[in-house]
């Protein structure tokens, strides 16, 4: 099955990487150009509408911006497969351009939950507020304190990982069985 959701496995360095799901990526640039196409309509003949033509326009107008910006970032994720996640012996590899890493003595467990029936892994992590207190980046910052209200600075989601979530929860938590008595 790991070949299959095609987890790229180095056995000789114990190295799984997951990458961007072309498919999923695909369905969301064809969702972002339509609502491009509809923004585009409703800036064009916003006077067809019953409501105020310059609310009509304004509404037109942010939904070109923000899934222009989901259309652009969709083009950069299918022209070149995207590194979203690394597990190694040493810890795990987040993100795809700003990388953040989390060692697996720091890592005490992983817990599944749900935000608006989408599944999110969080990565409980045994000092969170020491964590948040040293990353120098204020947006970052902000990011993991909102993240606590689920109980850890970090979570991932593999809505755009080319793996099923409960397939990323089941080796996330072998990897945390086999790795976290190796690294104290």
């Amino acid at each position: 099955m790991i070949q299959k959701l095609k987890i790229m496995e180095n056995k000789s360095e114990n190295i799984i990487r997951l990458y961007t799901n072309k498919k999923k990526t695909v369905f969301m640039l064809i969702g972002s150009l339509l609502f491009v196409a509809g923004g585009i309509f409703f800036v064009m003949h916003a006077e067809s509408f019953d409501r105020e033509p310059l609310i009509t326009r304004m509404i037109g107008i942010l939904c070109i911006l923000f899934f222009g910006l989901a259309a652009i970032v969709s083009v950069r994720y299918l022209i070149s497969s995207r590194l979203l996640l690394e597990i190694t012996d040493q810890g795990l590899h987040i993100g795809d351009i700003h990388k953040t890493f989390i060692g697996w003595q720091d890592i005490s467990g992983f817990k599944e939950i749900a935000i608006y029936s989408t599944p999110i892994i969080v990565i409980l992590i045994k000092n969170s507020k020491a964590v948040i207190d040293d990353e120098p980046n204020m947006i970052k910052k902000k990011m993991m304190q909102f993240n606590m209200n689920y109980g850890s600075p970090y979570n991932l989601s593999s809505g755009n990982m080319h793996i099923r979530h409960k397939e990323l929860f089941r080796l996330l938590n072998e990897n945390l069985m086999k790795y976290s008595n190796n690294n104290m």
